[in-house]
């Protein structure tokens, strides 16, 4: 429930939230247990978390009621005190409140206007996109993320947008430890469009790609910008250029591909890779690779 309310955004997150968190185990016959002023959607969660194995524990399930406080830093619950009983509370009786009446059509209009759940959110992705499950479970486990693929995908094939949403994106948030959605970052959808279409034209290469999108953190630009003159090399004849050079430069690698060390060839190919600051298409360079070392 707590990370449902995030995900359909009845909580911001990124507000202050103070809450009072009521924990029991009825069903071993414990007291209830209140920890107050817990202060995020994550604590709330780890607070719940922490109590129920708590109580579950030979010697823990408490058999009066508790106040307890929340340590963030250690994630645990310390006991502040016992409970009163509810006449300490002296609570008083509320007054006559009219009774409110909700009509079917207005409660109707309420679930419509309700953001879709993760679960809602994991089924739309598998059904309307055809995206395997594995890859739907990722995107729908934040909203932000999910939100972003839908809005590039009708531009950018499946095929392309999964892996470089679920695993890329990611990548590059992760690293930087952030997230999609925090007030620091600004990745634009039609920035991340442009360059996937760029990667797609085969105009740039994928570690070229990869570079770029390693620095839109914290904000994203147009990349084609930022590739003009600096495009992908398809040209054999520039290509085998650069590898007559780099066969020249390594005749130990050369040597050693030749006695059978397959690992050489990667070595010469990266060094093609340098040269041309990582613009030469990889598997044109290294066709011809081959073709000159067989000789």
């Amino acid at each position: 429930m707590i990370i449902t309310l995030g995900y359909i955004k009845s909580v911001d997150k990124n507000l202050g939230l103070k809450a009072d968190v009521n924990i029991s185990l009825p069903e071993l016959k414990g007291e209830r247990i209140e920890v107050k002023n817990v202060n995020s959607l994550h604590n709330i969660k780890s607070a719940i978390e922490y109590e129920e194995s708590r109580q579950k524990k030979p010697g823990e399930l408490p058999q009066a009621k508790e106040t307890r406080m929340y340590d963030e830093a250690k994630q645990v619950t310390r006991k502040m005190r016992e409970k009163e009983a509810e006449q300490d509370y002296k609570f008083i009786s509320d007054p006559d409140l009219p009774m409110i009446i909700l009509e079917d059509s207005r409660i109707e209009k309420i679930k419509k206007a309700l953001p879709e759940t993760p679960q809602e959110k994991l089924q739309k992705l598998i059904k309307k996109y055809s995206i395997g499950e594995k890859y739907a479970e990722v995107l729908s486990k934040k909203l932000e993320i999910a939100e972003f693929f839908e809005k590039i995908i009708d531009k950018v094939k499946p095929k392309l947008a999964v892996p470089w949403v679920t695993v890329e994106l990611l990548r590059v948030l992760n690293y930087n430890k952030t997230s999609l959605d925090s007030p620091d970052i600004d990745i634009k959808p039609e920035h991340f469009i442009e360059l996937l279409k760029l990667l797609q034209q085969k105009k740039i290469t994928e570690e070229q790609a990869k570079k770029t999108l390693n620095k839109f953190i914290p904000k994203s630009f147009s990349p084609e910008k930022d590739f003009k003159g600096n495009e992908r090399i398809t040209n054999i004849k520039e290509i085998e250029q650069i590898a007559e050079k780099i066969i020249k430069e390594h005749k130990k690698a050369v040597e050693d591909f030749k006695k059978g060390e397959k690992s050489a060839l990667n070595f010469l190919l990266g060094q093609i890779m340098k040269e041309s600051k990582g613009r030469a298409d990889s598997r044109i360079a290294r066709d011809i690779l081959e073709k000159r070392l067989e000789f």
